[in-house]
């Protein structure tokens, strides 16, 4: 009888992201390859257009978790890739600007290598995974628990520290960028230009590429409020402030509010990405 090798544990890298994030975006590819190029390039100094643009085309989904404060914006991301390990240390290299080290976990007898830029870190703890920003120790040990720990062909968000509907509605974006701010009053600010106070619990929503105007995107977005007496009065102010018909919000329950087809140029949101 041959041996055949174990099956190598494939971590999908939404379980490895943090629960610390107050801003969490979905991007898969084929919704907008121009944001993640956008990523990409704004992550990483020194990255030539062509070397931006390569590893842009090997990136199938982009997860990120962003903390704003009133001087910075933190970011952490979690990529679902192809892309292979030489090739990584190949541009992530001293030329560039980067200098490496090496993180093993506590208990652990693996070792990852760590890539650092300006304050950045990224690595690439397998072929299909890259992970950077905030606090990459964490998501090497996340990574490094699941895959010495997990069945092969393990599903489920038995391992993310996030939020089950969160996880979910992150992981099944297909087509569109989907997000989710549960500290939703800096993402309003910048999207409407003006400070509304709505008293809301969360706000999710997601962006797809208008086909008739390459420039912008259409959002629709769900509005979770604390109550009904702020959802009667989150509604009059969300409409002034998006130029609203009518026949583009609904209510459903007593504290969700539904609105859909705003209008967004694309360097709005690439704004909000301080991108």
């Amino acid at each position: 009888a041959c041996n055949s090798a174990p099956l190598a544990v494939e971590v999908n890298p939404l379980d490895i992201l943090d629960s610390e994030s107050s801003f969490y975006m979905a991007i898969p590819r084929k919704a907008d390859p121009e944001l993640i190029k956008r990523v990409v390039q704004n992550n990483i100094d020194g990255l030539s257009d062509s070397n931006a643009q390569l590893l842009t085309d090997h990136i199938n989904k982009v997860y990120c978790g962003l903390n704003r404060t009133r001087k910075s914006t933190t970011i952490q991301a979690t990529i679902d890739a192809s892309i292979p390990q030489k090739y990584v240390s190949k541009v992530l290299n001293k030329k560039n600007g980067f200098s490496q080290s090496v993180f093993s976990p506590e208990k652990s007898s693996n070792t990852y290598d760590v890539y650092s830029q300006d304050g950045l870190d990224l690595a690439a703890p397998s072929g299909k995974v890259l992970c950077l920003g905030r606090d990459i120790n964490t998501l090497l040990t996340n990574y490094d628990t699941i895959y010495t720990t997990a069945e092969p062909n393990y599903t489920g968000t038995e391992y993310s520290p996030l939020e089950p509907e969160l996880y979910n509605y992150l992981y099944e974006a297909d087509s569109e960028i989907r997000f989710f701010a549960n500290k939703p009053q800096s993402f309003l600010t910048i999207l409407t230009g003006t400070n509304l106070d709505l008293k809301l619990i969360n706000v999710s929503g997601s962006f797809i590429c208008d086909t008739k105007h390459n420039d912008q995107y259409l959002l629709n977005l769900h509005f979770n409020f604390k109550n009904e007496k702020f959802l009667k009065a989150g509604k009059v102010l969300l409409t002034l402030a998006f130029g609203l018909t009518d026949s583009q919000s609904y209510i459903e329950g007593e504290d969700q509010l539904f609105i859909n087809g705003i209008k967004i140029k694309k360097e709005q949101l690439y704004k909000l990405l301080v991108l």
